[in-house]
């Protein structure tokens, strides 16, 4: 199908994308900075669709499916650079940062994995595996925050 098995190179990436949206609901209550849980509300939808992209994403690189796996990035892509990234500012500003960092290392590692084709090296496929892990780290992030502000 192409030259790399991107299951193999990608796995980590996979990974990272299970944990990076593997958000649970967190309870709405009074929040550390007022305005979080509405907030939280308008762009909870946001949050699912893009879990739901990702897994799509994880779907098409466990089948080693290279068309699949760039739609689905394409996807998860549009997701967050436009419609997750309208809901910024947050009330809270680390929030916000936390986010943002987030929202730019899933666009750059979605940009890689769109730009998969029969030619990518293996090192094409660790640059977006190392954002995919840096992203995960910033998603830890927003969850321990979101945790914060909504309990």
């Amino acid at each position: 199908m192409f030259r790399h098995n991107i299951h193999k190179h990608l796995g980590g990436a996979a990974v990272a994308a299970a944990a990076l949206f593997a958000v649970g609901t967190p309870a709405i209550a009074s929040a550390v900075y007022p305005g979080v849980p509405e907030w939280y509300a308008q762009a909870k939808e946001h949050f699912d669709n893009t879990r739901n992209y990702m897994q799509a994403v994880i779907d098409a690189i466990n089948a080693n499916d290279l068309a699949a796996t760039r739609s689905a990035c394409s996807s998860a892509h549009d997701e967050l650079a436009s419609n997750l990234q309208a809901h910024l500012p947050t009330p809270d500003p680390a929030l916000t940062t936390a986010l943002q960092s987030e929202i730019d290392d899933v666009h750059t590692a979605m940009h890689i994995c769109m730009s998969l084709g029969p030619n990518s090296t293996s090192a094409d496929l660790e640059q977006a595996d190392s954002v995919m892990q840096q992203a995960s780290l910033h998603m830890k992030t927003v969850d321990a925050i979101l945790a914060t502000d909504l309990s």
